[in-house]
């Protein structure tokens, strides 16, 4: 009886690390933090999140670095790079609304502010439309289709038309 236990218990335990590495993040960057890094020629990220499905790095110009990642969930993630490393701008396109905490990083408390205090307000749900000094979120969508993007002014690149970067 103790070695069925035993065997109950290890495969109970190994269940629990599974449940837990698939409850990680989604292998992107937040914004105002370092992009992802791929590897050259992969098509996965070097330390691929659970829920991280393909991802690739193409250099838009010499002002910014796009990588892409779409999600397991089929949700495409854009990030937008400074020369310096920081993602400045986030944009996301799919069936799911991607994880925006995971996404805006430390601009989330700033978002949840926001849209707590236009709830009080009475606006709820879609779209979004937040713009502030620190940070601009636009959001919209419906089942199987959620779109937008959020950046923090002022971390976007001298020369950068942030409009025609989220186009």
């Amino acid at each position: 009886m103790t070695d069925l236990n035993i065997c109950t218990d290890t495969v109970r335990m190994l269940l629990l690390g599974l449940v837990l590495a698939g409850s990680g993040g989604d292998g992107v960057a937040a914004l105002g933090n370092a992009p992802s890094i791929f590897p050259a020629g992969s098509s996965a990220s070097p330390m691929p999140g659970p829920k991280a499905l393909a991802a690739r790095s193409a250099v838009q110009s010499n002002l910014y670095t796009l990588h892409e990642v779409q999600l397991e969930d089929g949700t495409t993630v854009r990030e937008y790079a400074t020369p310096a490393g920081l993602v400045f701008a986030i944009s996301w396109r799919g069936p799911v609304l991607p994880d925006l905490r995971a996404l805006l990083g430390d601009y989330f408390s700033t978002f949840k502010l926001e849209t707590d205090q236009a709830r009080m307000t009475g606006r709820r749900g879609s779209p979004v439309n937040m713009e502030g000094a620190g940070l601009v979120v636009r959001s919209n969508g419906r089942m199987r289709n959620f779109f937008g993007h959020a950046y923090a002014p002022a971390l976007i690149p001298v020369g950068v038309n942030i409009k025609d970067v989220l186009q």
